[in-house]
C-alpha cells in the first residue's frame, strides 16, 4: 500500500533483531514477524487480487458452492458465492465500492452492512493490515490454541490436536477491537477474532510470494447461536486484470 506502512514493519523487525534474547517481543514486533513470515511487501503491494475456491453454503441442505473474490485497491471488493455449481439454486454477490456496500441474491439487489464487507476487504491484506499506521496494538497474555477446530457443528471429533503456543495481540481498528492469535513457532496468523465473528486459518500455501491459508473457517454469531462456514482457497493471484464494472453492478445511489 504505502511506504510508511511497510516502514513500520521494517522498524519493528529491526528492533527485534537487537533485543536481548530473553526480552519478550512487543505487540508491534510480533505482528512484524508475522508479516515477514507471510510474505512481507507482497501482502500489500498488489493493486488487484483474485481468489478462487469453494464455500460450503446452506440452502435447505449443504452445497459446495464456487467462491470468487475480486479486490481492487484501495476500496473495491466483490465476493461471489455460487451454489448452482453444486446443484443448488442460489447465488450471492457482495459488493464494496468506496464505502458503499450492497448485495444480490439471484441478481435481486439487497442491503449489506458496510462493516461486514469492510472486514473482508481488510483480510485481503492478511496480517499486514494490522501493521498499517493507525491500528493500535496491545500484547495480551500468551495462550494455547486448539487448532484447527472442527468445521461442522455437531461433527464427530477427529484426532485430538495439540494446543499451539500462540502470542495474542489485540488490534483496535477504529472503534472495533480484534484479537490475533499468532503461532510462536512459525509466526503464522492462525485465528482472528472480531466481536461478531471468528476466522480460523490453516493449510498454508505460497501463492505469488504470499503465504496464504487454503482453508478458512468463518464462525459467525447469530440470534440462533453460531454458524460455521468453511472456505477453501485453491488459487490466489496478484495484479491480474479486473474490470471496473464488476464493482458497480446494481450499485445503489448514495
Amino acid at each position: 500500500m504505502t511506504r510508511s506502512w511497510m516502514a513500520c514493519v521494517a522498524v519493528a523487525i529491526g528492533v527485534m533483531a537487537v533485543s536481548p534474547a530473553a526480552a519478550q517481543p512487543t505487540a508491534a514486533e510480533i505482528v512484524a514477524r508475522s508479516v515477514k513470515a507471510h510474505g512481507g511487501d507482497a501482502l500489500t503491494s498488489w493493486q488487484t487480487l483474485k481468489i478462487t475456491g469453494t464455500v460450503v453454503m446452506q440452502d435447505g441442505i449443504a452445497y459446495t458452492g464456487a467462491y470468487t473474490l475480486l479486490a481492487k485497491a484501495p476500496d473495491r471488493l466483490r465476493v461471489e458465492h455460487d451454489a448452482t455449481a453444486d446443484r443448488g439454486r442460489a447465488f450471492y454477490d457482495y459488493f464494496l465500492n468506496g464505502g458503499v456496500a450492497w448485495s444480490r441474491r439471484n441478481l435481486i439487489p439487497g442491503t449489506l452492512e458496510v462493516d461486514r464487507i469492510q472486514r473482508w476487504m481488510d483480510q485481503c491484506y492478511g496480517i499486514a493490515f494490522y501493521a498499517r499506521p493507525g491500528v493500535a496494538l496491545e500484547r495480551l497474555a500468551d495462550a494455547g490454541l486448539a487448532w484447527p477446530p472442527q468445521a461442522a457443528e455437531g461433527a464427530a471429533p477427529g484426532a485430538p490436536e495439540a494446543a499451539r503456543k500462540v502470542w495474542v495481540v489485540a488490534a483496535t481498528v477504529g472503534t472495533e477491537r480484534r484479537e490475533l492469535f499468532i503461532d510462536q513457532e512459525t509466526a503464522r496468523l492462525l485465528q482472528e477474532v472480531a466481536p461478531q465473528s471468528t476466522r480460523v486459518y490453516s493449510d498454508f500455501k505460497t501463492f505469488d510470494g504470499m503465504l496464504m491459508p487454503t482453508r478458512i473457517l468463518e464462525i459467525t454469531k447469530t440470534r440462533q447461536g453460531e454458524t460455521r462456514t468453511p472456505f477453501t482457497w485453491t488459487d490466489v493471484k496478484r495484479n491480474v486484470p479486473v474490470e471496473d464494472w464488476r464493482f458497480t453492478e446494481d450499485m445503489p445511489r448514495r
